[in-house]
Protein backbone atom coordinates (compact mmCIF):
# COMPACT_ATOMS: atom_id res chain seq x y z
CA UNK A 1 0.00 0.00 0.00
CA UNK A 2 1.18 3.18 -0.79
CA UNK A 3 2.44 5.72 1.81
CA UNK A 4 -0.29 8.61 2.82
CA UNK A 5 1.43 11.89 2.50
CA UNK A 6 0.65 14.77 4.40
CA UNK A 7 -0.44 17.65 2.81
CA UNK A 8 0.72 20.87 4.25
CA UNK A 9 -1.32 24.62 3.90
CA UNK A 10 -0.24 27.84 3.76
CA UNK A 11 -1.15 29.58 6.46
CA UNK A 12 0.29 32.47 5.29
CA UNK A 13 -0.99 33.36 2.04
CA UNK A 14 -4.42 35.50 2.04
CA UNK A 15 -7.58 33.25 0.63
CA UNK A 16 -10.31 34.13 3.53
CA UNK A 17 -13.10 35.04 1.39
CA UNK A 18 -16.26 34.03 2.87
CA UNK A 19 -16.88 34.04 7.36
CA UNK A 20 -19.90 31.82 7.90
CA UNK A 21 -21.15 33.03 11.35
CA UNK A 22 -23.97 30.55 13.10
CA UNK A 23 -26.24 32.69 15.20
CA UNK A 24 -28.49 29.82 16.04
CA UNK A 25 -28.66 26.44 14.96
CA UNK A 26 -32.38 26.69 15.41
CA UNK A 27 -34.97 27.19 12.08
CA UNK A 28 -38.83 28.23 12.62
CA UNK A 29 -39.80 25.82 9.69
CA UNK A 30 -39.07 22.58 9.00
CA UNK A 31 -38.18 22.11 4.90
CA UNK A 32 -38.29 18.21 4.02
CA UNK A 33 -35.15 18.77 2.55
CA UNK A 34 -33.08 20.23 4.56
CA UNK A 35 -29.78 19.05 6.65
CA UNK A 36 -30.68 21.16 9.35
CA UNK A 37 -34.58 20.05 10.05
CA UNK A 38 -33.06 17.76 13.26
CA UNK A 39 -31.56 20.94 15.19
CA UNK A 40 -34.26 22.31 17.10
CA UNK A 41 -32.05 23.94 20.16
CA UNK A 42 -32.80 27.48 19.90
CA UNK A 43 -29.37 28.34 21.46
CA UNK A 44 -28.16 31.69 20.34
CA UNK A 45 -24.38 33.29 20.07
CA UNK A 46 -23.76 35.02 22.61
CA UNK A 47 -21.73 38.60 21.90
CA UNK A 48 -18.88 37.80 23.70
CA UNK A 49 -17.92 34.58 21.26
CA UNK A 50 -18.86 36.37 18.56
CA UNK A 51 -16.12 39.20 19.92
CA UNK A 52 -13.88 35.84 20.24
CA UNK A 53 -14.36 35.03 16.71
CA UNK A 54 -13.53 38.41 15.47
CA UNK A 55 -10.33 38.01 17.26
CA UNK A 56 -9.37 35.23 15.94
CA UNK A 57 -10.72 36.04 12.41
CA UNK A 58 -9.29 39.87 11.96
CA UNK A 59 -5.76 38.21 13.89
CA UNK A 60 -5.27 35.95 10.87
CA UNK A 61 -2.79 37.05 7.97
CA UNK A 62 -5.23 34.97 5.75
CA UNK A 63 -7.49 37.66 5.11
CA UNK A 64 -7.15 40.06 1.60
CA UNK A 65 -8.83 43.30 1.44
CA UNK A 66 -13.02 41.94 1.57
CA UNK A 67 -14.66 39.96 3.91
CA UNK A 68 -17.83 38.24 3.17
CA UNK A 69 -20.33 37.58 6.43
CA UNK A 70 -22.94 35.15 5.97
CA UNK A 71 -25.68 34.90 8.64
CA UNK A 72 -26.29 31.03 8.43
CA UNK A 73 -26.88 27.47 9.99
CA UNK A 74 -30.78 28.16 10.95
CA UNK A 75 -33.20 31.40 10.22
CA UNK A 76 -31.33 33.73 11.52
CA UNK A 77 -34.17 36.17 11.63
CA UNK A 78 -35.52 34.11 14.82
CA UNK A 79 -32.45 36.29 16.40
CA UNK A 80 -33.50 39.47 17.84
CA UNK A 81 -33.07 42.30 15.93
CA UNK A 82 -31.72 44.09 18.92
CA UNK A 83 -29.03 41.39 19.07
CA UNK A 84 -27.65 42.02 15.46
CA UNK A 85 -27.29 45.91 16.52
CA UNK A 86 -25.15 45.49 18.72
CA UNK A 87 -23.49 42.15 16.79
CA UNK A 88 -22.78 44.79 13.80
CA UNK A 89 -21.44 47.33 15.79
CA UNK A 90 -18.99 45.10 17.46
CA UNK A 91 -17.86 43.47 13.70
CA UNK A 92 -17.35 46.84 12.84
CA UNK A 93 -15.54 48.08 15.90
CA UNK A 94 -13.37 45.15 15.79
CA UNK A 95 -12.94 44.91 12.20
CA UNK A 96 -9.35 45.95 11.08
CA UNK A 97 -9.14 49.64 8.89
CA UNK A 98 -8.24 47.40 5.29
CA UNK A 99 -10.60 45.37 5.64
CA UNK A 100 -13.83 45.93 4.03
CA UNK A 101 -16.63 43.85 5.33
CA UNK A 102 -20.18 42.67 3.45
CA UNK A 103 -22.95 40.94 5.15
CA UNK A 104 -25.18 38.50 3.95
CA UNK A 105 -28.38 37.03 5.41
CA UNK A 106 -30.37 34.07 3.84
CA UNK A 107 -33.81 34.08 5.05
CA UNK A 108 -37.05 31.83 4.97
CA UNK A 109 -38.75 35.47 5.22
CA UNK A 110 -41.33 34.12 7.28
CA UNK A 111 -40.11 36.86 10.26
CA UNK A 112 -39.21 39.61 8.08
CA UNK A 113 -40.89 42.89 8.87
CA UNK A 114 -40.33 46.82 8.56
CA UNK A 115 -37.79 46.54 11.07
CA UNK A 116 -35.66 44.24 9.02
CA UNK A 117 -36.18 45.77 6.24
CA UNK A 118 -34.54 49.04 7.83
CA UNK A 119 -31.75 47.21 9.27
CA UNK A 120 -30.85 45.90 5.58
CA UNK A 121 -31.14 49.25 4.05
CA UNK A 122 -28.75 51.10 7.09
CA UNK A 123 -26.16 48.06 6.60
CA UNK A 124 -26.53 47.35 3.58
CA UNK A 125 -26.41 43.68 3.79
CA UNK A 126 -27.37 41.11 0.79
CA UNK A 127 -30.39 39.73 1.01
CA UNK A 128 -31.47 36.46 -0.11
CA UNK A 129 -35.07 35.02 0.08
CA UNK A 130 -35.92 31.00 0.02
CA UNK A 131 -38.96 31.02 -2.51
CA UNK A 132 -39.10 27.21 -4.53
CA UNK A 133 -41.85 29.00 -7.00
CA UNK A 134 -45.56 29.29 -7.11
CA UNK A 135 -47.39 28.27 -4.14
CA UNK A 136 -47.77 23.73 -5.17
CA UNK A 137 -44.07 23.72 -5.76
CA UNK A 138 -43.08 25.89 -2.70
CA UNK A 139 -45.83 24.34 -0.06
CA UNK A 140 -45.24 20.96 -1.05
CA UNK A 141 -41.51 21.51 0.68
CA UNK A 142 -41.17 24.48 2.58
CA UNK A 143 -43.66 23.97 5.74
CA UNK A 144 -44.08 25.06 8.83
CA UNK A 145 -43.03 22.91 12.33
CA UNK A 146 -47.15 22.66 12.43
CA UNK A 147 -47.58 21.51 8.64
CA UNK A 148 -48.79 24.65 6.90
CA UNK A 149 -47.30 25.80 3.70
CA UNK A 150 -45.22 29.30 3.74
CA UNK A 151 -46.08 30.77 0.50
CA UNK A 152 -48.34 33.46 1.45
CA UNK A 153 -45.51 34.79 4.18
CA UNK A 154 -42.55 34.67 2.02
CA UNK A 155 -44.62 36.24 -1.09
CA UNK A 156 -45.46 39.07 1.85
CA UNK A 157 -41.61 39.50 2.92
CA UNK A 158 -40.55 39.76 -1.58
CA UNK A 159 -43.58 43.00 -1.46
CA UNK A 160 -42.00 43.89 1.95
CA UNK A 161 -38.39 44.21 0.07
CA UNK A 162 -39.56 46.03 -2.63
CA UNK A 163 -41.46 48.57 -1.02
CA UNK A 164 -38.77 49.56 0.71
CA UNK A 165 -36.34 49.31 -2.24
CA UNK A 166 -34.55 47.02 -1.38
CA UNK A 167 -32.77 44.63 -3.82
CA UNK A 168 -32.66 41.31 -3.17
CA UNK A 169 -32.29 37.41 -5.09
CA UNK A 170 -33.71 34.38 -4.33
CA UNK A 171 -32.17 30.87 -4.00
CA UNK A 172 -34.87 27.76 -5.61
CA UNK A 173 -34.46 24.70 -4.32
CA UNK A 174 -34.94 22.03 -7.00
CA UNK A 175 -36.99 19.01 -6.13
CA UNK A 176 -37.94 16.01 -8.81
CA UNK A 177 -41.55 17.72 -9.01
CA UNK A 178 -40.03 20.94 -10.05
CA UNK A 179 -38.12 19.49 -13.53
CA UNK A 180 -41.05 19.34 -15.97
CA UNK A 181 -42.11 23.55 -15.58
CA UNK A 182 -39.73 25.65 -16.11
CA UNK A 183 -41.99 27.70 -18.37
CA UNK A 184 -43.92 28.31 -14.83
CA UNK A 185 -40.93 28.70 -12.52
CA UNK A 186 -39.69 31.55 -15.52
CA UNK A 187 -43.23 33.15 -15.21
CA UNK A 188 -43.47 33.12 -11.35
CA UNK A 189 -40.17 35.04 -11.53
CA UNK A 190 -41.02 37.89 -13.98
CA UNK A 191 -44.64 37.93 -13.02
CA UNK A 192 -43.72 38.73 -9.39
CA UNK A 193 -40.25 41.46 -9.88
CA UNK A 194 -37.93 38.92 -9.23
CA UNK A 195 -34.77 39.70 -10.75
CA UNK A 196 -32.28 37.23 -9.60
CA UNK A 197 -32.31 33.77 -9.04
CA UNK A 198 -30.11 30.99 -7.83
CA UNK A 199 -30.78 27.38 -7.89
CA UNK A 200 -30.20 24.43 -5.36
CA UNK A 201 -30.98 21.11 -5.88
CA UNK A 202 -32.24 18.57 -3.60
CA UNK A 203 -29.04 17.31 -2.02
CA UNK A 204 -28.00 14.05 -0.07
CA UNK A 205 -26.69 15.94 2.47
CA UNK A 206 -26.40 15.38 6.66
CA UNK A 207 -29.39 13.76 7.88
CA UNK A 208 -31.18 13.90 4.66
CA UNK A 209 -29.72 10.55 2.95
CA UNK A 210 -32.42 10.59 0.01
CA UNK A 211 -33.06 13.05 -2.60
CA UNK A 212 -35.77 12.69 -5.24
CA UNK A 213 -33.42 13.58 -8.14
CA UNK A 214 -31.78 10.20 -7.49
CA UNK A 215 -34.05 8.48 -9.97
CA UNK A 216 -32.33 6.98 -12.98
CA UNK A 217 -34.31 9.42 -15.27
CA UNK A 218 -33.62 12.58 -13.59
CA UNK A 219 -30.70 13.58 -15.37
CA UNK A 220 -32.56 13.73 -18.65
CA UNK A 221 -35.23 15.78 -16.92
CA UNK A 222 -33.02 17.91 -15.42
CA UNK A 223 -30.88 18.69 -18.84
CA UNK A 224 -34.45 18.83 -20.72
CA UNK A 225 -34.98 21.60 -18.01
CA UNK A 226 -32.05 23.44 -17.95
CA UNK A 227 -32.00 24.26 -21.31
CA UNK A 228 -35.70 25.32 -21.42
CA UNK A 229 -34.79 27.98 -19.03
CA UNK A 230 -31.72 29.06 -20.61
CA UNK A 231 -33.57 29.32 -23.79
CA UNK A 232 -36.32 31.52 -21.75
CA UNK A 233 -33.49 33.86 -20.18
CA UNK A 234 -31.74 34.34 -23.42
CA UNK A 235 -35.17 35.15 -25.46
CA UNK A 236 -35.98 37.98 -22.54
CA UNK A 237 -32.66 39.76 -22.10
CA UNK A 238 -32.90 41.91 -18.60
CA UNK A 239 -35.55 40.17 -17.09
CA UNK A 240 -34.09 37.34 -14.85
CA UNK A 241 -30.57 36.86 -14.25
CA UNK A 242 -29.59 33.18 -13.16
CA UNK A 243 -26.53 32.11 -11.06
CA UNK A 244 -25.49 29.02 -12.49
CA UNK A 245 -25.77 30.19 -16.24
CA UNK A 246 -23.74 33.80 -15.17
CA UNK A 247 -21.54 32.32 -13.17
CA UNK A 248 -20.68 29.31 -16.03
CA UNK A 249 -20.33 31.68 -18.90
CA UNK A 250 -17.89 34.07 -16.70
CA UNK A 251 -15.84 30.62 -16.13
CA UNK A 252 -16.08 29.96 -20.03
CA UNK A 253 -14.71 33.29 -20.67
CA UNK A 254 -12.05 33.09 -17.77
CA UNK A 255 -8.21 32.39 -19.00
CA UNK A 256 -7.98 30.88 -15.48
CA UNK A 257 -9.47 27.20 -14.15
CA UNK A 258 -12.27 27.37 -11.66
CA UNK A 259 -11.16 27.04 -8.39
CA UNK A 260 -13.97 25.46 -5.35
CA UNK A 261 -13.42 27.63 -2.16
CA UNK A 262 -15.32 24.60 -0.33
CA UNK A 263 -12.14 22.00 -1.28
CA UNK A 264 -9.69 24.93 -0.23
CA UNK A 265 -8.90 24.98 3.88
CA UNK A 266 -9.55 28.43 4.86
CA UNK A 267 -11.46 30.10 2.10
CA UNK A 268 -14.07 29.54 4.46
CA UNK A 269 -14.37 29.61 7.81
CA UNK A 270 -17.38 28.72 9.94
CA UNK A 271 -18.30 29.57 13.79
CA UNK A 272 -21.29 28.11 15.07
CA UNK A 273 -23.54 29.34 17.75
CA UNK A 274 -21.11 27.82 20.80
CA UNK A 275 -17.88 28.71 19.09
CA UNK A 276 -16.78 25.90 17.35
CA UNK A 277 -14.61 26.42 14.28
CA UNK A 278 -14.31 24.84 11.17
CA UNK A 279 -13.54 25.06 7.46
CA UNK A 280 -13.85 23.68 3.78
CA UNK A 281 -17.81 23.03 3.29
CA UNK A 282 -19.97 25.22 5.81
CA UNK A 283 -22.64 22.16 6.03
CA UNK A 284 -19.98 20.36 7.76
CA UNK A 285 -20.49 22.13 10.94
CA UNK A 286 -22.73 20.70 13.49
CA UNK A 287 -23.21 17.59 11.23
CA UNK A 288 -21.62 14.15 12.14
CA UNK A 289 -20.35 11.16 10.46
CA UNK A 290 -19.70 7.61 11.13
CA UNK A 291 -16.37 8.22 10.01
CA UNK A 292 -14.96 11.41 11.37
CA UNK A 293 -17.61 12.23 14.70
CA UNK A 294 -18.13 15.75 14.46
CA UNK A 295 -16.17 18.01 12.08
CA UNK A 296 -14.74 21.03 14.71
CA UNK A 297 -11.55 22.03 14.29
CA UNK A 298 -11.37 24.07 16.87
CA UNK A 299 -13.04 26.83 19.35
CA UNK A 300 -12.38 30.98 18.95
CA UNK A 301 -11.96 30.59 23.17
CA UNK A 302 -8.78 28.56 22.94
CA UNK A 303 -7.54 28.11 18.94
CA UNK A 304 -6.42 30.36 16.55
CA UNK A 305 -7.25 29.85 12.85
CA UNK A 306 -3.55 28.76 12.63
CA UNK A 307 -3.77 26.12 15.32
CA UNK A 308 -6.58 24.30 13.35
CA UNK A 309 -4.27 23.20 10.39
CA UNK A 310 -2.19 21.46 13.76
CA UNK A 311 -5.08 19.48 14.85
CA UNK A 312 -5.19 15.42 13.43
CA UNK A 313 -9.07 15.69 12.65
CA UNK A 314 -8.28 18.88 10.25
CA UNK A 315 -4.98 16.58 8.69
CA UNK A 316 -7.19 13.53 8.24
CA UNK A 317 -9.74 15.58 6.54
CA UNK A 318 -7.83 18.10 4.03
CA UNK A 319 -5.42 15.27 3.06
CA UNK A 320 -8.48 12.85 1.79
CA UNK A 321 -9.92 15.82 0.26
CA UNK A 322 -7.08 16.90 -1.15
CA UNK A 323 -6.94 13.17 -2.64
CA UNK A 324 -10.30 13.99 -4.21
CA UNK A 325 -9.76 16.51 -5.89
CA UNK A 326 -6.53 15.18 -7.30
CA UNK A 327 -8.30 12.53 -8.70
CA UNK A 328 -10.98 14.47 -10.15
CA UNK A 329 -8.35 16.72 -12.01
CA UNK A 330 -6.94 13.32 -13.51
CA UNK A 331 -10.36 11.66 -14.63
CA UNK A 332 -13.26 13.87 -15.21
CA UNK A 333 -13.25 16.23 -18.52
CA UNK A 334 -15.45 18.94 -16.35
CA UNK A 335 -12.27 19.42 -14.35
CA UNK A 336 -10.88 23.01 -15.36
CA UNK A 337 -14.54 24.51 -15.16
CA UNK A 338 -15.41 23.08 -11.49
CA UNK A 339 -12.28 22.58 -9.47
CA UNK A 340 -12.93 19.44 -7.46
CA UNK A 341 -16.17 19.23 -6.62
CA UNK A 342 -17.60 19.77 -3.20
CA UNK A 343 -16.42 18.26 0.31
CA UNK A 344 -20.25 17.91 1.78
CA UNK A 345 -21.39 16.74 -1.59
CA UNK A 346 -19.13 13.74 -1.90
CA UNK A 347 -19.25 12.82 2.00
CA UNK A 348 -22.75 12.78 2.04
CA UNK A 349 -23.04 10.65 -1.54
CA UNK A 350 -20.54 8.58 -1.00
CA UNK A 351 -19.44 8.23 2.54
CA UNK A 352 -15.48 9.93 1.76
CA UNK A 353 -14.12 12.80 0.71
CA UNK A 354 -11.45 11.43 -1.80
CA UNK A 355 -14.66 10.53 -3.93
CA UNK A 356 -14.89 11.81 -7.88
CA UNK A 357 -17.88 11.85 -8.90
CA UNK A 358 -21.60 12.95 -7.40
CA UNK A 359 -25.20 13.43 -8.46
CA UNK A 360 -24.89 17.19 -7.45
CA UNK A 361 -21.71 17.65 -9.46
CA UNK A 362 -23.68 15.59 -12.55
CA UNK A 363 -26.19 17.94 -12.31
CA UNK A 364 -25.23 21.43 -11.22
CA UNK A 365 -21.54 21.44 -12.66
CA UNK A 366 -21.84 18.95 -15.80
CA UNK A 367 -24.97 19.34 -17.40
CA UNK A 368 -25.02 23.12 -16.84
CA UNK A 369 -22.01 23.41 -18.42
CA UNK A 370 -23.18 21.20 -21.44
CA UNK A 371 -26.70 22.90 -22.01
CA UNK A 372 -25.16 26.77 -21.79
CA UNK A 373 -22.67 25.36 -24.38
CA UNK A 374 -25.02 24.19 -26.18
CA UNK A 375 -27.94 27.26 -25.87
CA UNK A 376 -24.85 29.39 -26.88
CA UNK A 377 -23.95 27.19 -29.79
CA UNK A 378 -27.25 27.31 -30.91
CA UNK A 379 -28.12 30.85 -31.32
CA UNK A 380 -25.19 31.24 -33.13
CA UNK A 381 -26.12 29.49 -35.45
CA UNK A 382 -24.58 26.36 -34.96
CA UNK A 383 -21.01 27.90 -35.33
CA UNK A 384 -18.47 25.40 -32.81
CA UNK A 385 -17.48 27.73 -29.88
CA UNK A 386 -13.63 27.97 -29.77
CA UNK A 387 -11.58 25.47 -29.37
CA UNK A 388 -10.15 26.66 -25.62
CA UNK A 389 -13.97 26.79 -24.71
CA UNK A 390 -15.08 23.54 -25.58
CA UNK A 391 -14.89 20.66 -23.98
CA UNK A 392 -11.99 18.24 -24.03
CA UNK A 393 -11.46 14.63 -22.90
CA UNK A 394 -8.94 14.62 -19.68
CA UNK A 395 -5.50 13.21 -20.85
Amino acid sequence: MAAVTSVSVDIATPRLRLLVLQPTPFCNIDCSYCYLSSRTSAARMSLETLDSACRRVFESPLLDRQLEVAWHGGEPLTVPLAWYEKAIALLAERCPDALKLKHRFQSNGVLLNDGWARFFARTGATIGLSIDGPAHLHDASRRTRSGHGTHKEVMRAVRLLQDNGLAFHVITVLTERALDDPDGLFDFYVQNGIKEVGFNIEEIEGVHSQSSLASADVETRFRRFIKRLFELVCNTPGLLAVREFESTIGLLLSSEPAKDEQNLAFAIVSVSHDGTLSTFSPELLGAHHRRFGTFALGHVKEHRLSDLERAPLFRVINNEIRRGVEACERSCRYFRWCGGGAPANKLFETGRFDATETMHCRLTRQVVLDEVIEGIQARMGRRELPHDLCITEAP
